[in-house]
């Protein structure tokens, strides 16, 4: 384990001590997966929430808010984990260039989306459909707005 950890150490140091002219395959990859990883919390955390507001599932407050508020946490992992530029890379994502040329935009729907869901985590505590329905609506807008403009 040791020597793990020592591996990993110095392969850290050695990565960071020059910048790298492109971006390996691998570390594409591994990018896009993360970002792909995060989405789905957010995604199936959504999933969750829909299926409480049209009573298909019964959920109490303390769950409903931890949804939205894993939401809001994908929305914060969302912005350091896009700022990996992949567009000069191989890797199969449904990431489109305008993220890295809209980088401002970008990231304010990503703020927005995790403004909304801390809203939404709010009004969820008590499980309330009704109070629930208008953010489920704001953040939806902010998950189909990001989708419609940097999405393939």
């Amino acid at each position: 384990m040791r020597n793990l950890l020592t591996a990993t150490a110095a392969a850290l140091l050695v990565a960071g001590l020059g910048a790298q002219p492109a971006m390996a395959a691998d570390d594409a990859d591994a990018a896009v997966q993360h970002r792909k990883d995060v989405m789905t919390i957010a995604g199936a955390s959504m999933g969750s929430l829909g299926c409480f507001m049209k009573g298909d599932c019964a959920l109490d407050g303390k769950v409903l808010a931890r949804l939205a508020k894993s939401i809001a946490f994908a929305g914060e992992l969302s912005v350091p984990a896009f700022e990996v530029d992949t567009r000069d890379s191989m890797a199969d994502t449904t990431a489109l260039p305008a993220i890295w040329e809209n980088w401002d935009t970008f990231e304010g729907g990503l703020n927005a989306m995790s403004a909304a869901a801390d809203e939404l985590a709010v009004a969820a505590a008590d499980a309330d459909p009704q109070a629930m329905g208008p953010l489920m609506q704001k953040l939806g807008g902010t998950c189909k707005d990001c989708h419609d403009n940097f999405r393939d």
